[in-house]
């Protein structure tokens, strides 16, 4: 009974908790390295136009009480621009494509959203946009858009409010953004551009 008063008082103060989590790049099982044309790709620029989140540059994500007051604020441990960076030359590197120094193709990197919401339900969103240009004649060779959604929990969930745990918030935002980046990654498309760029005389 003291636990729930406590939390109701909480609550009704408005008081707000912010919890920092590292944002690690996994690959997808059964991933094949070493891919053709071998290193030839590097992140080159990051930019954030979301919305959700724009406020503060670590924010990704929120669990709220009964009313959507904010309880519990989760971040990313740097920057959102430098965690999908840092994810995204991970995936090149997984796959064989990372180049260290002087990329031929230069992956340019747009965040249209990157934010999870609890109220009831866990939600997390990415939607990832990346182009590849090819770095001698500034051609972009491919450009394409990823966006997923994830929900998990139930609307008549006991947990919510500010007994919600921010690790289920902060690993279903991880396993969002892995999968953006991935599905991004191994379109064919994003591999025949590579390959193109690596032609003789390209």
């Amino acid at each position: 009974m003291k636990k729930l008063i406590s939390a109701v008082l909480l609550s009704m103060l408005g008081a707000c908790s912010t919890t920092q989590y590292p944002m690690p790049y996994s690959a997808p099982p059964g991933l094949v390295g070493n891919r053709p044309p071998g290193p030839i790709a590097r992140v080159t620029d990051v930019q954030t136009t979301r919305e959700t989140g724009r406020e503060s540059d670590r924010w990704i994500g929120t669990i709220r009480g009964g009313f959507g007051n904010p309880l519990k604020h989760i971040e990313a441990d740097r920057p959102v621009s430098d965690v999908v960076r840092i994810a995204i030359d991970e995936a090149l590197g997984a796959r064989g494509w990372l180049a260290r120094q002087d990329p031929r193709v230069e992956v340019l990197v747009t965040i249209r959203e990157f934010d999870a919401n609890r109220f009831a339900r866990l939600e997390a969103t990415a939607a990832i946009e990346l182009a590849l240009r090819e770095r001698s004649s500034g051609r972009i060779l491919w450009r394409e858009t990823e966006r997923v959604y994830n929900v998990t929990g139930s609307v008549m969930a006991l947990d919510g409010g500010v007994f919600a745990s921010t690790e289920e918030l902060h690993a279903l935002m991880v396993r969002t953004m892995n999968e953006a980046i991935n599905k991004l990654l191994d379109r064919p498309g994003f591999a025949a551009a590579l390959l193109q760029a690596a032609q003789p005389g390209m």
